[in-house]
C-alpha cells in the first residue's frame, strides 16, 4: 500500500517537518558510521572466510545485497576508519557525513588528519571540494591520455567519445560557448545602417535575441550542447569572422600569490597542468588583488560591466558564491548593499549569484551581510557561513558583524 501526501501529518509546522529531516539524517550519519565501525572490526578479524566467503567485500555482496563496487567502498571507509581516529570519532559522532568522509580521505595522512576533519565539520561540501585543492599532490591526473573517438554506426550515425586534460578540456569549453551563439549564421548586411556601417542598436538587438536562451557561465545545457558543437563545426569550416561572444567563451587562468595557478571553472585542473600553456596567447592570466587591475565603476552604472563580471566569476571559483550551491551558469551579480539604497556597483559590493539564490536573497529568505572583508551568509534557521576576504565561506553561527554585536547589546 502507497503512502499518498493525504495520509501524511498536516499538522507539522515547517520548523518540525525540518527537525525530522535534520535529525533523522544524523541518527542515520551516525549508524552507518556505527555499522562501518562494525565491518572494520569484521575485516580486521578475518571473519569472512569463517562465513563462507574469501572477503569481506564479498560477504557483503551476498548477505547484504550491495554492488560489489559498494561493498569494496564501505571496506575501504571501514579500513580507514581504524586508522583516522579523529576521522572515525567525528563520523560516530554525526559531525562530518558519510559522503564527506569518501571526500577527505584519498587527501588524508597523519599529519593533517585533524586539519581535514575540521574542514569537513565546518564547510558545505562544494566548498570542502575546492578547499582540498590545495592537498591534490604534484602531478595527480595527468597520466590518463586524452582521446577522442569516432565511430560510424550501422544506421549511419556518427557515435564520439571524448576525455580531455584540464588544458585541452578548457579550450574546448570555451570553444563551445563560442558555438552556441555562432550555430546560426548572422545576417551581418541587415545590420548596416546606410553609410554601411554596422548598426549599433541593431546589433545589440541581434546580440539580445540569440544571447536569450544562452546558458551563460558553463557549459551550454541539454540539446543546445549539440548546437553549441556544431556552431563549432561551422566556424572551423567557414572560418567566418564573428564579433558575438557569450560569458565564458574564454579560458580564464588565475595566478594565485604563491606561484600557483588554477582554472576557475575546473578547479580540480593542477597548477602544473595550468602553467604548460599560459604562453599561448588565447588565454587571459588574470591577477585579481590590490595590485591588479582596477575594475570599480562607481555610482555610474548599475549593472556590472564585463571586465567585473569576469573578475567576479574569478574570485568565486567560476561559481555561485552561495554556500552549498555549485551552479555555474545563469549568474546575476547581486548587489550587497542595494543599489537603490545608495549601493555602487563596485567589486567590493557585488556577489555572483545564480538566478534561483539570487531569488533568495531577493525574497529575504537568506540574508547577506558584509562588513569589512567580510561576507556573513545568514540562513532562516540561523545557519550562517562567512567568507574571509573572498575565500571559501566556513560555518561560523555564533559569527556577528558590528552592527549585529551592537543591536543585540542594546536589547
Amino acid at each position: 500500500m502507497s503512502t499518498t501526501i493525504t495520509d501524511l501529518d498536516h499538522h507539522q509546522s515547517p520548523g518540525a517537518i525540518v527537525e525530522t529531516i535534520q535529525q533523522g539524517f544524523g541518527s542515520f550519519t551516525r549508524k552507518k558510521a556505527a555499522v562501518l565501525m562494525a565491518v572494520a572490526l569484521f575485516d580486521a578479524l578475518k571473519l569472512a572466510t569463517r562465513y563462507g566467503s574469501p572477503s569481506t567485500a564479498l560477504w557483503m555482496v551476498r548477505t547484504l545485497s550491495l554492488s560489489n563496487s559498494t561493498a569494496h567502498e564501505y571496506v575501504k571507509v571501514a579500513r580507514a576508519m581504524l586508522e583516522f581516529n579523529l576521522m572515525s570519532s567525528a563520523f560516530l559522532e554525526g559531525r562530518i557525513s558519510y559522503s564527506k568522509v569518501r571526500l577527505i580521505l584519498p587527501h588524508m595522512t597523519a599529519e593533517n588528519e585533524a586539519e581535514l576533519v575540521e574542514l569537513a565539520a565546518s564547510m558545505t561540501y562544494h566548498e570542502l571540494e575546492l578547499a582540498l585543492l590545495r592537498y591534490r599532490k604534484s602531478g595527480e591526473g595527468l597520466a590518463r591520455k586524452s582521446y577522442v573517438r569516432l565511430k560510424a554506426r550501422s544506421d549511419g550515425r556518427i557515435g564520439m567519445w571524448a576525455n580531455f586534460n584540464a588544458a585541452e578540456g578548457a579550450r574546448v569549453m570555451a570553444a563551445m560557448k563560442v558555438g552556441e551563439l555562432a550555430f546560426h549564421d548572422v545576417d551581418w548586411d541587415a545590420l548596416r545602417d546606410p553609410s554601411g556601417q554596422i548598426d549599433k542598436g541593431k546589433l545589440d538587438a541581434e546580440i539580445d535575441e540569440r544571447t536569450a536562451g544562452c546558458s551563460g557561465f558553463g557549459l551550454p545545457l541539454g540539446e543546445a550542447l549539440v548546437s553549441a558543437f556544431m556552431g563549432v563545426v561551422n566556424i572551423a569550416l567557414t572560418r567566418p569572422k564573428n564579433p558575438l561572444r557569450a560569458p565564458g567563451a574564454h579560458v580564464n587562468v588565475v595566478m594565485t600569490t604563491d606561484g600557483g595557478a588554477y582554472l576557475p571553472n575546473n578547479p580540480g585542473a593542477s597548477s602544473d597542468a595550468v602553467k604548460n600553456f599560459l604562453s599561448n596567447a588565447s588565454y587571459r592570466v588574470n591577477r585579481v588583488d590590490e595590485h591588479g587591475l582596477v575594475l570599480n565603476t562607481g555610482r555610474a552604472f548599475r549593472l556590472a560591466n564585463d571586465a567585473q563580471v569576469n573578475a567576479l566569476m574569478l574570485m568565486w571559483r567560476g561559481q555561485c558564491a552561495m554556500p552549498g550551491c555549485s551552479h555555474t551558469r545563469f549568474m546575476e551579480m547581486h548587489h550587497i548593499h542595494d543599489w537603490a539604497d545608495g549601493g555602487a556597483s563596485d567589486l567590493d559590493n557585488l556577489l555572483p549569484l545564480c538566478s534561483a539564490c539570487h531569488s533568495l536573497v531577493t525574497d529575504g529568505a537568506v540574508t547577506i551581510r558584509k562588513e569589512l572583508g567580510d561576507i556573513h551568509f545568514v540562513f532562516p534557521d540561523g545557519t550562517r557561513y562567512v567568507s574571509h576576504n573572498r575565500a571559501l565561506p566556513v560555518r561560523d553561527d555564533d559569527a556577528l558583524t558590528l552592527e549585529e554585536f551592537n543591536s543585540a547589546a542594546w536589547c
